[in-house]
């Protein structure tokens, strides 16, 4: 089944946002990154407002829209009454214009929807003899079905006034009609995929991505000319999007009526239905919006204005048509729609594998559990569950994380054997390790806290943090301390410190020293070999060429007395 909310694996940043977000803790995390666990998820589209990186991405059915107006067919759209707080520079006129330029062969208003199915509500409210939830929000029904399937019966037997009115536009305007919803909320396009409604509506589009439509499209405000054909006025039905709205439909109340019980936001509705599923209450109605302030807070709106805002601009619109509400004939179609609990069955680790989920982030005993949430989850305990249902993942635990690289970094610095000293702008010593302690002969607990110019030169510190450059192979010595070193210095803008690594190598520029003078004996000692072996070899030579006279001499007497012997 498609997914009306994905994640983008690559923009994801491991920050858990959106597992704190869930209401219901439908969010899954797998190597790091968060995903949308379906079977879960009720589509608040709480995770997709909340990632700070844009890495929850709403299914955007704008293709098939575009592509049946391409191929010719009749497309109509169905509004729905927050508009006016989506687009306000927009009358409800100049966005039929819109929309018919566009392509549109018919523009209405959701209300109208809504006020067939108000009238429903209204005769079971009169003869209910047990509560009622309203069914108007599918965010809601999605919740009840999911985790309060015991009050599943309780949920209006009626369909939603997006469905309701794509209905009445099929039944006017012909079956092969193409339907647009458009209005604020997520859950609606999984809603008009529902298997049981499925056909109602054929595509459905968040404000957003409307607003995004005439961006591309380049339908401005001033370039609209008000389409003023008359339409029914849906009346007291323009006030659905907003708390209280249903209610203002088709009853009359006051708020102090225990019978009747509005409540907006998951939260607060979780709590009414624990209320309910306890017998601790038992109101004739109950109507449950998901979102804070009512429709007007959902996740589909454009990035502008709050919900007070919001809620000011749907009241003053509805208020324009406050005659009574416009009758729609029996021969629309059926509203009914009979909900079925799909309870959320999960497997639950026994409490020794709890516990040795815990461990791993030495969680040994009550006292270790933080139940701090970074995690997202509320309790150490309820993350350890999920864990163990493979939802979560043991290093989410950002304490016993932070403790683990802090220990190791402590151990690393501990250990090294070069001195590190970490400094402020101002040269405060902020750390010392023990290395440094031995380097510089000071107590790094009598240190901290004081400038670091009093035991060495800070010039070149001071000259990182004006340039926020790194300094590489630095050699400075220290002859009071017979020491030479050879020192990093790393300027970390962000934390306003200055991190000084400095290499004893005292003891390198010893041995070189020392090669050095070995280098400069054995070549004085080569070289008078040398000479020694030169003042040989000459001796060699002259006696060679002595020899050779007296033998060439030899030889030239004895050649003459042959030569003389021959001639008797």
């Amino acid at each position: 089944m498609k997914q009306a909310i994905t994640t983008q694996k690559v923009n994801c940043q491991d920050c858990h946002r959106c597992v704190r977000s869930c209401p219901v803790k439908a969010i899954g995390i797998e190597a790091g990154h968060a995903s949308v666990v379906l079977d879960k998820c009720i589509l608040c589209g709480e995770c997709v407002v909340e990632c700070p990186q844009n890495a929850k991405k709403v299914e955007n059915q704008l293709d098939s829209v575009q592509r049946a107006l391409a191929a010719g067919g009749r497309v109509a759209f169905s509004i729905a009454p927050s508009f006016v707080a989506a687009f306000p520079e927009l009358t409800i006129g100049q966005l039929r214009t819109a929309l018919k330029h566009l392509g549109a062969c018919a523009v209405e208003e959701t209300a109208v929807g809504a006020a067939a199915v108000s009238e429903i509500y209204s005769d079971l409210v009169a003869t209910t003899e047990s509560p009622v939830i309203s069914a108007c929000c599918p965010v809601v029904t999605r919740l009840v079905e999911k985790y309060y399937p015991e009050l599943t019966g309780n949920l209006a037997p009626v369909v939603s006034p997006m469905i309701a009115h794509g209905r009445i536009l099929k039944q006017k305007l012909g079956e092969d009609l193409f339907v647009v919803f458009v209005g604020p909320c997520i859950a609606k396009i999984a809603e008009g995929r529902d298997s049981d409604i499925a056909g109602s509506i054929d595509a459905v589009l968040t404000f957003e991505h409307l607003a995004t439509w005439f961006r591309e499209e380049k339908v401005f405000q001033e370039t609209l000319v008000a389409d003023e054909v008359a339409l029914d006025t849906p009346g007291p039905s323009r006030f659905f999007p907003i708390t209280g709205g249903i209610l203002k439909s088709f009853l009359e109340h006051d708020e102090t009526d225990t019978d009747v019980i509005t409540v907006h936001g998951i939260k607060n509705c979780m709590e009414v239905f624990d209320c309910l599923s306890q017998w601790q209450i038992s109101p004739r109605f109950v109507e449950a919006l998901a979102c804070e302030g009512g429709c007007i807070g959902g996740p589909g709106f454009p990035h502008q204005g709050g919900t007070p805002v919001r809620r000011l601009r749907v009241v003053e619109f509805a208020k324009q048509s406050l005659q009574p509400e416009l009758s729609v004939p029996a021969t629309c179609g059926d509203f009914s729609r009979n909900h079925a609990a799909m309870p959320i069955l999960e497997m639950q680790p026994s409490e020794i594998e709890i516990r040795e989920i815990l461990a791993k982030t030495a969680k040994l005993s009550k006292a270790d559990e933080k139940n701090c949430g970074a995690c997202g989850y509320s309790t150490c305990r309820e993350k350890a569950i999920a864990v163990w249902q493979g939802l979560a993942e043991v290093d989410m635990c950002i304490p016993y994380m932070k403790k683990k690289a802090e220990s190791f970094s402590n151990m690393v610095i501990d250990n090294s054997l070069n001195a590190i000293i970490v400094v402020d702008e101002s040269m405060v010593i902020q750390e010392f390790n023990p290395a440094a302690e031995t380097m510089f002969g000071q107590s790094a607990d009598l240190v901290k806290g004081t400038s670091l110019a009093k035991i060495i030169d800070c010039s070149g510190l001071l000259q990182a943090v004006r340039t926020q450059e790194k300094y590489v192979g630095r050699r400075v010595e220290y002859p009071e301390r017979a020491l030479i070193t050879e020192q990093m210095v790393l300027p970390v803008r962000e934390h306003n410190m200055v991190i000084l690594i400095v290499t004893d190598i005292t003891e390198r520029e010893k041995k070189e020293r020392d090669l050095q003078k070995v280098k400069l004996e054995t070549i004085d000692k080569a070289a008078e070999i040398i000479n020694r072996q030169m003042h040989v070899a000459q001796e060699i030579a002259g006696l060679l060429g002595e020899t050779t006279g007296e033998t060439k001499s030899a030889l030239l007497d004895l050649v003459g007395l042959l030569k003389e012997r021959d001639t008797r």
